[in-house]
């Protein structure tokens, strides 16, 4: 039986509730190995910008270790929370849970294409959304939102340590040589060296792990199919 996922929250939060939520959330974040056996992993990506309210999702489902794609779903999503830097994740997960019970069965392991716990309040998208699934998770960001680093070098395997407030928060990772690196760190019920070294595994070739690429490539398809139909009058 597909295990439900139950929201320790309202989503009809006003922005100071939030805050308020965020600050309990992160007292729940586990950052030790808490995983069980891997056999699927979800890529998680969403799209959205602060002149809409319409986030569309993409989540693939891959098979581990193989990294086939067995599942996938694009969903468009209205969020009612506004578009406020700290407290994203309370736009994101609800559009993320909605996709992840369309899907047959839950991952063993979810990779978002955003923060964990390397984010200015401690929460990111990727920490939310584990405390919410209770699915372990890792945040796998392009960009970097909170910490200072020293440069990887420019040979892929490269890494760096990303430092905030003196703690450590996640890795700076250079996936294919010559690119710009990813910002791995820890979403929830993952230790931050398990979470590097399965996104290294998930990196085959490409600057993005498996999970997230291929959402990605989902997510874009999808939009550019919207944009056409939109265009054509279909």
């Amino acid at each position: 039986m597909k295990k439900q996922i139950k929201t320790p929250h309202r989503w009809d939060l006003s922005p100071y509730e939030a805050q308020q939520v965020q600050k309990e959330l992160c007292s729940q974040i586990v950052t030790a190995d808490d995983i069980g056996e891997i056999c699927y992993v979800g890529g998680v990506v969403i799209a959205h910008s602060r002149f809409s309210d319409m986030l569309t999702v993409a989540i693939t489902v891959l098979q581990y270790p193989e990294m086939h794609q067995v599942e996938q779903r694009v969903l468009e999503f209205q969020t009612k929370f506004p578009f406020i830097p700290d407290l994203l994740s309370f736009r994101e997960v609800p559009g993320i849970v909605q996709a992840l019970e369309d899907l047959p069965f839950l991952p063993d392991l979810l990779v978002v294409d955003g923060t964990g716990i390397a984010h200015p309040k401690g929460l990111g998208v990727a920490s939310h959304l584990g405390i919410v699934a209770d699915i372990p998770s890792i945040g796998c960001s392009r960009s970097s939102l909170a910490g200072s680093f020293v440069e990887p070098e420019i040979n892929a395997g490269s890494q760096s340590s990303l430092v905030y407030q003196g703690e450590i928060i996640g890795t700076v990772y250079r996936s294919k040589n010559r690119v710009a690196p990813l910002f791995i760190s820890a979403g929830h019920r993952i230790s931050r060296e398990t979470s590097t070294n399965l996104i290294k595994q998930f990196c085959q070739g490409y600057r993005l792990p498996e999970p997230t690429r291929i959402a990605n490539n989902l997510l874009s398809e999808a939009r550019q199919a919207a944009k056409e139909s939109a265009t054509t009058g279909n």
